[in-house]
């Protein structure tokens, strides 16, 4: 092959990359984000089944859709919803657990991840009747050299996402006392709070030693 040949395969090839590149930037197109506990589960998706992980993206075709999630051992959870062109529709959920053995793999740090950031847009939208609740929450989190508090959600109301608790990690166990003391100075009552203490020393030592 010559040199003028060269140059005319690579031309053609190159303006029909190109071609390629316009044609598939016209074609509609919308993306599903899943943010879902548990962090695998059965999506089906106007009727074509398959499955995601937190954080897989799916693109579709814009249009109305109906998506089913399913994990064996939790209730299913069904939403509608229409998609735009060019439109990312994130689905946040938690399914509901049925068993002891659905409620563990909620215990993830992906799954609770997911359980936080749905308490956290409840918080968000129920405003004034969540803070009526919880009136710490107006000030959380609480940033201190030993310690964080911050609200996370609840043991005691595992199945329930409305129920939240005040999480103190404590970063040295002696600072314990000290968090309790700020709390009632800013005139909280502990004992009106599912609160929970972690030993986040604990936690970074693990971290440490897998790395």
């Amino acid at each position: 092959m010559n040199l003028r040949r060269i140059i005319i395969v690579a031309i053609v090839g190159f303006g029909l990359l190109v071609v390629g590149f316009i044609i598939y930037g016209l074609i509609p197109r919308a993306t599903i984000v899943f943010s879902v506990a548990p962090d695998e589960m059965t999506v089906i998706i106007n009727g074509s089944s398959q499955t995601v992980k937190t954080g897989q993206e799916i693109t579709v075709t814009p249009g109305s859709f109906t998506v089913e999630l399913r994990r064996d051992e939790f209730d299913s959870h069904t939403e509608t919803f229409d998609i735009k062109n060019g439109e990312r529709k994130e689905i946040l959920i938690a399914l509901n657990p049925l068993t002891d053995a659905a409620r563990s793999l909620l215990r993830s740090d992906k799954s609770q991840l997911i359980i936080q950031r749905i308490g956290g847009a409840k918080v968000e939208a129920g405003g004034k009747e969540i803070t009526t609740a919880y009136p710490i929450l107006r000030i959380l989190p609480i940033n201190d050299k030993f310690y964080t508090i911050r609200p996370c959600s609840s043991e005691k109301f595992p199945d329930d996402t409305s129920k939240i608790a005040v999480c103190v990690n404590l970063y040295d166990l002696a600072a314990k006392q000290s968090a309790i003391d700020n709390i009632t100075r800013l005139g909280f009552k502990i004992e009106d709070y599912e609160v929970l203490f972690v030993d986040a020393t604990y936690t970074a030592r693990n971290n440490q030693a897998g790395e």
